[in-house]
């Protein structure tokens, strides 16, 4: 790592030259093994986690095999960032690339978990602007891929040319800045999910096979710093900017033994009180 060299700024006469020459980098074959047995557990336990709730997403607490999914994937990301962005000399060139790609993967992150389709089986296509989901899988990718990709175009000049060890703290050296900016995001997340109050709210049951069918329910919260599923800060937010309607039809809080007597599964709710009181006490 000692050999590579970074310019910070517009690349010069001579380096563009050299791009033009040189041949394709080759891939990290053991990245890519790993992006593909990533995608291979995906699919496993998307399609059999329903079957087998023991490798399916745990309603909240807990820990199965699909909730690795994601880390995976962001690990995946990351290590992507500092491979590719590294063989690119000029910054701006850098910061456009990016937000190409940013964009790409939030046409497709629209396109694939927006609600396009509707339901497959029947070829019934098209989009309801009342009911699409803006922040899906690939969304949430997106906007952490441009913010943690930004933060390594423009921070790269402070980290020396010369990587080799200098000491026992010499990747918290090395990396300064990064440690700062993941200090300021972590500090910024934890006040906002245990300083935000959230009060009571409202939902209208949508799904056509539950015996709720159109009932609106009330989720008694009125808590500042709860962590459970309905009544945590992040959701609160994610409600107000995003709204209801444009969520992910199936949280996790849904399938929780406070909501149904069917958990892991969803299932008919219990009792509007019941489950309030069971939610109080999560």
């Amino acid at each position: 790592m000692a050999d590579i060299k970074e310019d910070c700024g517009a690349p010069n006469s001579e380096s563009q030259h050299t791009q033009k020459h040189n041949p394709k980098p080759k891939r990290v074959a053991s990245l890519d093994i790993f992006r593909g047995l990533t995608v291979a557990l995906m699919i496993l336990v998307d399609d059999a986690g329903e079957e087998w709730p023991v490798i399916g997403h745990a309603p909240w607490n807990g820990c199965t095999l699909a909730d690795f999914v994601m880390p995976f994937f962001l690990f995946i990301v990351g290590m992507a960032i500092a491979l590719a962005l590294k063989r690119i000399q000029g910054r701006a060139e850098a910061i456009r690339k990016i937000i190409f790609r940013t964009i790409k993967l939030l046409f497709w992150g629209l396109l694939l978990q927006g609600g396009y389709s509707h339901a497959p089986d029947k070829l019934t296509y098209g989009v309801d602007m009342k009911m699409i989901r803006w922040c899906g899988i690939l969304q949430r990718i997106a906007l952490a891929y441009l913010l943690v990709a930004l933060v390594e175009i423009l921070t790269r000049c402070s980290v020396p040319k010369d990587l080799s060890p200098a000491g026992k703290l010499s990747v918290f050296k090395l990396y300064i800045w990064h440690w700062i900016f993941a200090a300021c995001v972590l500090s910024v997340y934890l006040a906002v999910l245990y300083g935000i109050y959230v009060p009571d709210w409202h939902f209208r049951v949508k799904n056509t096979d539950s015996p709720d069918f159109g009932k609106v329910l009330t989720v008694a919260c009125s808590v500042r710093g709860k962590l459970d599923p309905p009544c945590n800060a992040v959701g609160y937010i994610d409600r107000i900017v995003l709204g209801s309607n444009h969520m992910y039809p199936h949280p996790a809080w849904k399938r929780s033994k406070a909501c149904t007597m069917s958990s892991p599964h969803e299932g008919p709710f219990r009792s509007e009180s019941t489950m309030n009181k069971r939610m109080m006490a999560y």
